[in-house]
């Protein structure tokens, strides 16, 4: 590695093999008072007449001589003819850098993060790197082939990131429709070489107007891993559901499910039992998918079907599907993955069975995730889908709303879930 001087600056004549040392510059040093030694090598800089200017390392040979290897000059990379106003400089070179290490990393930035909606409450993103430099720094993003930076930002935030030392404070848009994720890059530079580590960073919107029961196996708040009551989510007081155990087949907690978000697997039916009386007027969202091929029946529509999805309020589990479920309102919707029947419609089983997974299960399709919304029910004695034949399939979450969803509440609550899978394989778009 060359020796690194400062403040040397000195008049420099002869050629590159047999350099002269002359007197140091008003202010400088000389590199042998700076503390060059025989045989050291230096970096070096000359600059001459006519912008002329050459860059290399020169071998010590005594107070007043050197030996120069030019590795950069305005001479097409060659010594310069030196003229009477030549001086050379101690300096620091690109060169002298190249194998120098980037910082590493001492606190990796996380993998992603989910952006607060409000418009004003950051979260930070912390980063530490450590090198023989200081380390500065800074940040650039990414969405495909779109890249953002302070100029140009991600839709997703509502101001640029602010730092303090590798701690970056981020803060989410308030607009819906900027709901979506980038990939926020933080890089830790040297100044010669950078480190980067990447963070998807996600923006989900989430319609909690009228929600009275949110019940989700991959929350923990919801569903503790154990036992069969899964607990409402929301906030809003909604009753908590018991899991039932049925005859007909049991429901399983899978901790490590699609996208390693936890649900409820099952071989047979889904069962919840409440005593609460929802009322009517209601509307209810599931997120499940299926595994193996069968038709769903919604509002007792159950001819040739499964899935078998049960929420009743009767003191006994809801183990078959029978002649006490409830109808809906005139004005009833049915939404497959964002995409509504009509209001008023009665679609058949099979019908929402080819909206959600085609002409049948295949390797394409046994993993995605599907949202089923039916509104204007009356769940004063609970709600029904399907029959009590087995379904190979998962279900991940129930939602109960108080209200009839339009198509805007039931996009925002589809597009909240299908942000929490990594691709349209885990959730259809």
């Amino acid at each position: 590695m060359v020796k690194l001087l400062d403040r040397v600056k000195q008049a420099v004549s002869g050629t590159a093999s047999n350099t002269t040392l002359g007197a140091a510059a008003t202010g400088f040093r000389t590199f042998n008072t700076a503390g060059a030694a025989t045989n050291d090598v230096c970096r070096y800089a000359i600059e001459d007449d006519s912008g002329a200017f050459e860059i290399g390392t020169i071998v010590i040979n005594s107070a007043t001589t050197g030996t120069r290897t030019v590795q950069i000059s305005s001479n097409s990379n060659n010594a310069l003819t030196l003229t009477g106003n030549a001086v050379i400089f101690a300096t620091l070179s690109a060169a002298d850098l190249s194998g120098n290490a980037a910082p590493i990393w001492t606190t990796t930035p996380p993998s992603n993060i989910d952006l607060n909606n409000d418009g004003s409450t950051a979260v930070t993103l912390a980063g530490v790197a450590i090198d023989e430099f200081p380390v500065h720094y800074s940040w650039d993003g990414y969405s495909g082939t779109t890249v953002y930076n302070a100029d140009s930002l991600p839709p997703q935030l509502a101001s640029a990131p602010t730092f303090s030392g590798g701690t970056a404070s981020l803060i989410g848009s308030s607009t819906s429709s900027n709901a979506g994720s980038f990939n926020f890059r933080l890089k830790a530079s040297d100044g010669v070489k950078t480190a980067t580590s990447t963070t998807l960073c996600k923006l989900e919107f989430m319609y909690n107007t009228n929600l009275v029961g949110w019940y989700d196996a991959a929350d923990t708040s919801s569903y503790s891993g154990s036992g069969n009551a899964i607990s409402d989510k929301s906030g809003n007081s909604g009753p908590t559901l018991a899991l039932h155990d049925g005859t007909s087949g049991s429901v399983v907690y899978n901790s490590s499910g699609t996208g390693s978000l936890a649900s409820f697997t099952t071989s047979g039916y889904y069962s919840f039992k409440t005593t609460h009386n929802f009322g009517t007027g209601q509307s209810v969202v599931l997120i499940l998918r299926m595994t193996a091929d069968g038709t769903i029946g919604v509002n007792g529509s159950a001819a040739g079907g499964t899935a078998g999805m049960f929420i009743r309020s009767f003191s006994a589990p809801a183990n078959l599907y029978g002649s006490s479920w409830q109808t809906a309102s005139a004005g009833s919707e049915i939404f497959v993955d964002k995409t509504s029947f009509g209001t008023g419609s009665t679609p058949t089983s099979p019908q929402i069975r080819t909206a959600m997974i085609g002409s049948g299960v295949t390797s394409a399709t046994a993993l995605q995730y599907h949202s089923l919304v039916q509104t204007g029910l009356d769940l004063s004695n609970g709600f029904t889908v399907g029959n009590s034949y087995a379904l190979g399939g998962e279900i991940r979450a129930i939602l109960i709303y108080d209200q009839a969803l339009t198509n805007t509440q039931v996009t925002l609550i589809h597009d909240f879930y299908k942000g929490q899978y990594s691709s349209d394989s885990d959730m259809a778009p």
